[in-house]
This record gives C-alpha cells, sequence and structure tokens, in this order.
C-alpha cells in the first residue's frame, strides 16, 4: 500500500500549487512551506498535467485580459477623440486618433494580424562567360552612358 502524498494532504496545498504555477523553484517552495524538496518533487508529478493545464488557462486568461484593456483603452481614446472634435479642438483630436492607430496597431500583433517579419527571397543562377559579359556590358552602358560593343 502505498503513502499518500504530504502535499495533497497540506493545509496549504493550494498556496504550494500557486507557488509551482507561478514557477517557484521546488527548493524554494520547500523552504518556504517547511516540507520536503522531495515531496514537492513527487507531487509535481502527480498533479503535473492539471498544473500545466492550469498554467496554460492562466496564460490564456491573462492575454484575454490584455486584449480586454487595450479594448477598453480604445473606447476611451475614441471618446476623448469625439470630445475634442465636437469642442473643436483639433489639436487633441488628432492625438486621440494617434493613440487609437497605435492600440489598433499593438492588439493586430498581439493577436498575430500583424506579421513583421522581413522575408527576403534569394534567387541563384548560374550564367555562362559570355551571358555575363554581355549582361555587364548592357548595365554599364545604360547606367554609365556607355555603347555596348
Amino acid at each position: 500500500m502505498s503513502r499518500k502524498c504530504s502535499i495533497c494532504n497540506h493545509d496549504r496545498r493550494q498556496e504550494i500549487e500557486h507557488a509551482l504555477l507561478r514557477g517557484e523553484s521546488n527548493r524554494a517552495v520547500a523552504q518556504r512551506f517547511t516540507v520536503a524538496r522531495g515531496a514537492v518533487a513527487r507531487h509535481l508529478k502527480h498533479v503535473s498535467a492539471a498544473l500545466t493545464q492550469a498554467r496554460k488557462l492562466r496564460e490564456i486568461e491573462d492575454g484575454k485580459s490584455i486584449l480586454i484593456q487595450l479594448r477598453e483603452l480604445k473606447i476611451q481614446a475614441e471618446n476623448l477623440r469625439v470630445r475634442a472634435d465636437r469642442a473643436g479642438d483639433y489639436r487633441s483630436a488628432l492625438v486621440a486618433v494617434r493613440e487609437m492607430t497605435r492600440l489598433v496597431e499593438l492588439e493586430a500583433r498581439l493577436t498575430g494580424e500583424l506579421n513583421e517579419r522581413a522575408e527576403t527571397r534569394i534567387l541563384n543562377f548560374t550564367l555562362d562567360a559570355e551571358t555575363a559579359r554581355r549582361m555587364t556590358e548592357t548595365f554599364l552602358a545604360r547606367h554609365l552612358g556607355g555603347n555596348p560593343t
């Protein structure tokens, strides 16, 4: 008969698991909660799938939270633009439009709608000596004003 996990039976189990979810080391968790480091490691083995899933859900929620905050800021910027426009303060309205543009761009980056990766395409081809000579002469004639021979 196997022993019950001392962390699963610990009074502060939830705090221990939250610390592990935050990425704290086994050693730090063991010291803080005065449990054996081996117990923390064993606990992680049998709950790692659940903790991993919880971590992923937390990351998703954090991402949603950021997008929600961005959308709220866009609404505030639009409200400020409308108020400035009504007051005839076109300078402030323009500042609000610039801010909205920046927020839209940031949201597009975060959601993957905007891809700014530079793309380089390389084309390799081989020329025989005669063709290379003719191309060089043509290029020089066009760009330096000489006559191709």
